[in-house]
């Protein structure tokens, strides 16, 4: 798992989910890493990292979204 420090894909995540609305629709745990399918208005997108950081944001959207 990578570091703490800066992960763009956790930042562009956060913006879509929390600001514009995005809503996390599917979580899978790998060892390799996460990866979150968001949608909104039947688009879906996906985002996918080994981060620290992101592993606990994507936590987070399990407790707070139910997925």
């Amino acid at each position: 798992m990578a570091g703490w420090g800066d992960d763009p894909t956790l930042a562009e995540l956060r913006t879509l989910v929390y600001e514009q609305g995005w809503r996390p629709v599917e979580v899978h745990d790998s060892t390799g890493g996460d990866t979150v399918v968001v949608d909104k208005d039947g688009e879906r997108r996906t985002f996918s990292s080994d981060h620290i950081a992101f592993h606990r944001f994507v936590e987070g959207l399990r407790e707070d979204f139910g997925v």
